[in-house]
């Protein structure tokens, strides 16, 4: 046919980026370039006449991502926009049919999935799969999740995440809008789709929320607060109420937790191949903790008993701390123990007085600096932070771990209530 078909392999392999990068094949059919890449793309404007078009888009351009060459070959090409242009032909809108081809039925929830697969093996932090799979079940999936990816728009980004604005949970939303424009950003590559993300910020959802960024507004509201904490005083008391409980596995989780100064996150995915009981030492590796950074824990007597009775609840399991199935302990079942140890009814809206951190490492830390002459940078140390003093921290590879066995044995003895902790003498000498 005339004014079609103009298009060949070889032609196609002399083409250069000129213009707009179109080269058209004729009948709305065109070959896109961009870069080292080529796709397919049916072009047309909405017919003046259209009736199924709002009157303000009538006669403006619209585009169809067809899906890139030569994985799309100029045959397949045509065959497929041959129904677009007897719809546009017959006064329908072509993009309807898009809609309803096989490749665009692949929903949100879809793209979520496949993403997270491809990309998780570049994750150094594995927890980052477990992360963004609550994020999505929890805030997006009940909105979008069903969703026909290319077809989910702005309202339909606002409807997910303008409820945790409104709920002040601004590090939340931020967290959720970004992953959801990733996704998109992944579906539309896949789809060939040339527009703008609706989930994108700037310039877009930023106008419909407000000029100050999340982060920022949380930080004006208040609202990123830090972890609370207990007075250290309190602790060995919670402690007799968790050590009440030794057939519960996350009050055992918790207990081992606040005797080690740990994060929970790095407690709950323990594995007993990270425990050397013989020398009382939990070797924590780089790839779990939290600075990259390898970690060896030094264990006071009651974390050894705590083990002893994680071992004779787990079995031959691989977590120490098993959730049920043997999979990951949820952080919501240490809270509800630590609740119940101060005899705390959780409110919806309302500020837990304490959290598995704050106890675990805040108060261990109010602990050093209030009632013990221990160096701060054994401390810092002891809760795995990095050391600012990157020459000093090139030569402490160990991190005073010989040092740090007197301190967490010294806090292990004041949560077990012995009378005999030593306050040790400050000292100017180099540890």
């Amino acid at each position: 046919m005339a004014g079609q078909n103009l298009l060949t392999d070889t032609g196609i392999k002399t083409l250069t980026l000129k213009g707009d990068g179109f080269h058209s094949d004729g009948g709305n059919l065109y070959l896109r370039l961009r870069g080292s890449g080529r796709s397919w793309v049916f072009r047309f404007k909405i017919p003046k006449s259209a009736k199924w078009a709002d009157p303000d888009k009538r006669g403006k351009p619209i585009e169809i991502g067809l899906g890139s060459y030569p994985a799309l070959g100029i045959a397949a090409a045509r065959k497929k926009v041959a129904p677009y242009r007897e719809a546009l032909a017959m006064g329908d809108d072509p993009r309807e049919l898009h809609r309803l081809t096989d490749e665009n039925l692949k929903t949100f929830k879809h793209y979520a999935s496949e993403y997270i697969a491809k990309a998780k093996g570049g994750w150094k932090n594995k927890k980052h799969i477990q992360q963004w799979g609550n994020t999505l079940r929890d805030y997006v999936y009940p909105t979008l999740g069903e969703k026909l990816a290319a077809n989910i728009t702005r309202d339909d980004i606002d409807s997910a995440i303008r409820p945790l604005w409104e709920a002040g949970k601004f590090e939340t939303f931020s967290r959720v809008r970004m992953r959801i424009e990733t996704i998109l950003n992944y579906a539309y590559h896949d789809l060939d789709i040339d527009r703008r993300n609706p989930a994108r910020w700037q310039g877009n959802l930023k106008i419909s929320f407000g000029d100050i960024s999340p982060n920022k507004k949380a930080k004006l509201a208040g609202k990123l607060k830090s972890h609370a904490a207990p007075d250290w005083r309190e602790v060995p008391a919670i402690m007799t109420n968790l050590r009440a409980k030794p057939e519960v596995t996350s009050a055992l989780a918790l207990r081992f937790s606040i005797l080690t100064a740990a994060r929970s996150t790095e407690v709950r995915a323990m594995v007993w191949a990270e425990i050397d009981t013989e020398a009382a030492v939990w070797r924590l590796p780089s790839d779990r903790a939290k600075n990259e950074e390898p970690h060896n824990v030094p264990l006071h007597e009651e974390a050894l008993e705590v083990l002893k009775l994680a071992k004779a609840k787990a079995g031959d399991g691989e977590r120490v701390f098993p959730g049920p199935n043997g999979g990951l302990l949820s952080d919501v079942a240490v809270t509800k123990q630590l609740d119940a140890a101060i005899g705390y009814k959780h409110e919806p809206g309302g500020d837990r007085p304490a959290t598995a951190h704050g106890i675990s490492r805040s108060s261990f830390r109010d602990w050093v600096a209030d009632a013990t002459a221990f160096p701060d940078k054994w401390a810092e140390a002891a809760l795995n932070h990095k050391n600012p003093n990157q020459t000093e921290a090139a030569y402490l590879r160990t991190k005073y771990f010989d040092k740090r066995i007197g301190l967490m044995k010294a806090w292990g003895d004041f949560l077990a209530g012995k009378d005999n902790v030593v306050e040790l003498k400050p000292t100017n000498k180099l540890a």
